[in-house]
């Protein structure tokens, strides 16, 4: 069948490239991405340490830039990083009591990167104000990447999913062109972890049509943790965890603001966000606040060719903080609403057995209507509300407690292509319900005499969630319960750092059915309970160049979807079976990652090995599902021992002192080693290659830069074999139902500049994605068997602060 529209040349250009940059990456120092940085987004980081007893990184220092009256706090290893900082002189200090402080000018972004000697003093330092934002990612040692400053700002008015794409070894699977969930190294759904401001997201996600209800625009760093993070995260971070963390709350009196307008040729995309904070002075010190609300529509998105049919959405969110914060203590309270409708791709929608495998061998889909912002059936409605309240004290002597509660309500509604009930109610309704509630204990840091510190944490998670359904049926009403402890403790001494943690999770499920013989109520519980451990060393081979390894192992208790899902989900057009005998996942997680920054040269190679038992997965059924509505590919829930293993690999070097090459390699192996076969859903190799020239600032203009970029995917080859043949007058796939579509490369390019209008700022980006106007299909897309994937889209996009 020659279903997939792309060129030989194409093809056969990808090929050679993968190769010849899979062996580059062994042959040159590879690694992660120093972010080049235009006006206002240069950064200042570096390592405050103590010269006696011995050289160790300081804990707690104080860094201060006096033009703006800002600063931070060095954390456990004495390291500190200021971002968002314009091209200029500064006069900054260094401080710590007990000890004398430094001053010095620094040039940014020439000088970005620090290192400063303190030597003791028995003098009293003066008090200065600082506002400490620590992610929260910097409290464990494992692999990590972000997008924060320019590189977040290119990406607004994407998904989640498609944000983070920006990120070696970081993918998305979809369902459509609106539907986007992240993949960290070949792992999806539950086994990824998302936090949204420190609060672990449940928004009924276990499926790949389940893109993760978070704001994008709320973010102003995207961390993500690569590799299982169970212990300090608890169950279900066997893939990793992404961080959604907003800017620190104002401490200046007064109020700012910023406005973001995205605007996109394809699909007529238009997206405005935009939040108010401010802060108070004289009785009501400490006291700040913050209102934030996005609104973002989208009409049919388009193929080369051809208008995708259904694909429009349009999304409403906002959010509210309120922080009190003292010396010693401090609370918060935020609300956030997410609220999005989307149209489901009609052309995946078929009335027969042989409609389906027509539709599947179609180059096009049959039905090619115009444009239109309308949203039909089928599409689905969802809504996620988080409500949260946090507390803490801190002192010197203590250390700092933390206590975290909240609540959330995820409400799903999916509407069939026919109504088989009123009009206006939905076919499949779905709402969660969860609590949870965080206390972490941060012991002080304690110095030994050899010059050694101690930093480290203990904390208890505790979880409650019950589901509500409606009309058909998919999965059943539950309640789930869940509970967890933790330790975990590092010891720094001159360039080691050595991590350690253990940690002990109990959760149970109990699943309601209704017999429909009699009307009777029965129910079948469920209850696990695993203990896991981490082992982590990171070394400084020099100030520039560090080398860190981690060990750990993570598990993941079957959710309700898993045993018993038993029905047609909508949103992804296929049947799916549970099976209620599966047991929980367990991982052995293994990574090692060398990084290295220099004036010219930044890199990071990460290795990575992730062997799962008991691995659960949709496999493909032989036969599709026929219903009253139509025929759907069909999958059962299955166990196998799989192994996950690849290279992540990014490198910038500076040819010169405006251009800059980037390139960015994700190699991915997966494996069933119970069938001795290969997985489907597996992300296919990868690479992204960029150049980049930034120009000298003049006048009112800053921050001008040129960018272009080349995109191969290879052709997944390491999946299960399709087959068909026919049975009885019934054809019979094995495999999957399609083979992997041809790989493809994509141009892009990229312009921004910062104007000057007045004493106005202005941040301007014009990105182009698919400039060629390829026609290709992606492997991780559940609707790859229908249609193409959207073809050439402009955007532009503008920040303005207020």
């Amino acid at each position: 069948m020659n279903q997939y529209l792309i060129s030989n040349r194409a093809n056969a250009y990808l090929r050679p490239l993968i190769s010849l940059l899979s062996l580059a990456w062994f042959l040159l120092p590879l690694g992660v991405q120093a972010q080049l940085t235009p006006a206002c987004t240069g950064s200042l980081s570096g390592q405050i340490l103590t010269s006696a007893p011995a050289s160790a990184g300081l804990p707690g220092a104080t860094i201060y830039i006096r033009e703006l009256q800002r600063g931070t706090l060095t954390d456990t290893e004495g390291r500190f990083r200021l971002d968002n900082l314009c091209p200029g002189q500064y006069t900054v200090e260094y401080r710590f009591l007990g000890f004398t402080s430094v001053t010095e000018s620094v040039r940014v972004p020439v000088d970005s990167v620090r290192q400063i000697t303190l030597s003791n003093d028995a003098r009293n330092l003066p008090g200065v104000d600082v506002t400490e934002h620590r992610s929260e990612a910097k409290q464990i040692l494992q692999t990590q990447s972000e997008l924060a400053g320019i590189a977040l700002d290119q990406s607004r008015g994407l998904t989640l999913g498609e944000s983070l794409k920006a990120i070696a070894g970081l993918y998305s699977i979809q369902s459509g062109p609106a539907i986007s969930k992240p993949v960290i190294h070949g792992l999806y759904s539950n086994r990824i972890l998302v936090l949204n401001n420190g609060i672990r997201q449940e928004d009924q996600q276990w499926g790949s049509e389940h893109a993760p209800q978070v704001d994008q625009f709320v973010a102003s760093r995207l961390t993500v943790i690569k590799g299982a993070a169970s212990i300090r995260y608890g169950s279900d971070a066997i893939g990793g965890v992404i961080l959604v963390e907003p800017k620190a709350m104002p401490s200046a009196p007064g109020i700012h603001g910023e406005a973001n307008l995205v605007g996109a040729t394809n699909g007529r995309m238009g997206a405005v966000s935009g939040f108010l904070e401010g802060a108070f002075d004289r009785k009501l010190t400490g006291l700040s606040w913050r209102a934030q609300g996005t609104l973002k529509r989208a009409g049919n998105a388009r193929a080369p060719g051809y208008f995708l049919e259904n694909t429009g959405f349009q999304e409403r969110n906002f959010s509210a903080d309120l922080h009190y914060d003292r010396k010693h203590w401090g609370a918060e309270v935020y609300y956030s609403q997410f609220n999005n409708q989307i149209g489901m791709f009609r052309g995946a929608q078929v009335g027969s057995l042989s409609d389906l495998y027509a539709a599947i061998a179609r180059p096009e889909p049959l039905v090619q209507p115009g444009f239109t912002y309308t949203i039909d059936r089928p599409f689905q409605d969802v809504q996620h509300q988080l409500l949260k309240g946090r507390a803490y004290y801190r002192s010197e002597s203590f250390g700092e407690l933390t206590l975290t509660v909240a609540s959330q309500q995820n409400t799903r509604e999916e509407y069939d292509r026919l109504s088989f009930s009123r009009v206006t109610t939905p076919e499949l309704y779905l709402k969660l319900n969860t609590q949870t509630a965080d206390l972490i204990w941060e012991h002080p840091v304690k110095r030994t005499p050899s010059g050694g510190v101690w930093s480290g944490s203990v904390g208890v998670n505790a979880l409650t969630q019950g589901n509500v359904r409606r009309y058909l049926f998919l999965i059943p009403n539950f309640r789930a319960n869940g509970l967890g402890g933790f330790i975990i403790e590092r010891y720094a001494y001159n360039r080691w750092i050595f991590e350690g943690g253990l940690r002990y999770d109990v959760r149970t499920l109990r699943a309601f059915f209704l017999n429909e013989t009699d009307d009777q109520v029965f129910s079948r519980s469920h209850r696990w309970d695993n203990a896991n451990g981490s082992f982590g060393v990171s070394y400084e081979l020099r100030p520039n160049l560090t080398l860190t390894t981690n060990l750990s192992t993570a598990w993941r208790a079957p959710n309700a979807s898993d045993l018993y899902a038993n029905g047609l989900h909508q949103s992804s057009v296929a049947y799916e079976r549970g099976n209620p005998n599966l047991k929980a996942e367990q991982a052995y997680n293994g990574n090692l990652a060398l990084a290295y920054t220099g004036e010219r040269l930044s890199f990071d190679i990460g290795i990575f090995n992730n062997l799962i038992n008991n691995y659960i997965y949709l496999k493909p059924d032989s036969v599709p599902t026929i219903r009253q509505r139509g025929a759907f590919p069909a999958y059962s829930y299955d166990q196998v021992r799989a192994l996950f293993r690849g290279i992540d690999a990014t490198i910038s070097y500076k040819l010169s002192q405006p251009l800059t090459f980037t390139s960015k390699t994700s190699l991915l192996w997966a494996y069933n080693q119970t069938a001795r076969d290969y997985l489907v859903l597996v992300p296919p190799q990868r690479s992204e290659n960029s150049i980049r020239y930034e120009f000298t600032d003049q006048g009112r203009v800053s921050g001008l830069y040129v960018q272009a970029s080349l995109l191969a995917v290879a052709r997944q080859h390491r999946v299960p074999t399709v087959s068909s043949e026919m049975r009885e007058g019934t054809l019979i796939f094995r495999g999957d139902f399609a083979p992997p579509p041809p790989g493809y490369v994509l141009l892009g390019a990229e312009a921004g500049l910062t104007l000057r209008l007045g004493n106005q700022p202005v941040q301007v980006i014009l990105t182009g994605a698919n400039l060629a106007n390829t026609v290709y299909r992606d492997y991780l897309n559940r609707f790859r068997y229908f249609a193409d994937e959207p073809g050439r889209n402009l955007s532009l996009k503008l920040k303005v602060a207020i």
